[in-house]
């Protein structure tokens, strides 16, 4: 059963992530982002396990954040996650995230181009950043599509 592996990995990262757990309060945080983020399952839409994403965060405290990304899988398609995110406590080094977003996807098939929106992403993570540089995610993404699937995702990116 696939609960008891990533209950084992949130575990895992939870300790990892109490290292750097020292109180942080910053005035202001970097307002963009790449990262990499690694799918622990295929979904129905994709058979890629990364894709490379591009963050911006919005508001005062930047506690908002937009992400688009590239999700191909190497052989004919190309999936796009778009999000719209809150980030809670932005200022602070520990905070949760959840947003919700789609996939938009286009795949060559019979020599011709098709594209679709197949899921609605709803993104719920533990974040990891400080005031700039590097940050990890870990968590689910739910894939509200045909069958609804709750992906684990492990992500680790850069602020500037």
């Amino acid at each position: 059963m696939i609960i008891r592996p990533f209950f084992l990995l949130i575990c895992v990262l939870g300790g990892f992530a109490s290292l750097f757990s020292q109180d942080f309060s910053a005035e202001s945080v970097s307002p963009n982002g790449v990262y990499l983020e690694g799918y622990l399952l295929r979904h129905d839409f994709n058979n890629g396990f990364l894709s490379l994403n591009y963050e911006r965060n919005f508001g005062e405290r930047k506690g908002i954040a937009a992400r688009i990304g590239i999700y191909p899988d190497f052989e004919s398609l190309i999936a796009v996650p778009v999000t719209v995110s809150k980030l809670t406590a932005p200022l602070k080094a520990h905070h949760f995230e959840f947003g919700i977003g789609a996939v938009y996807r286009v795949e060559y098939f019979e020599e011709r181009f098709f594209h679709d929106i197949p899921a609605l992403m709803i993104p719920l993570m533990y974040r990891f950043q400080k005031e700039k540089g590097f940050f990890v995610r870990a968590g689910i993404n739910l894939w509200v599509s045909f069958p609804t699937l709750p992906a684990p995702s492990l992500s680790a990116g850069y602020k500037f």
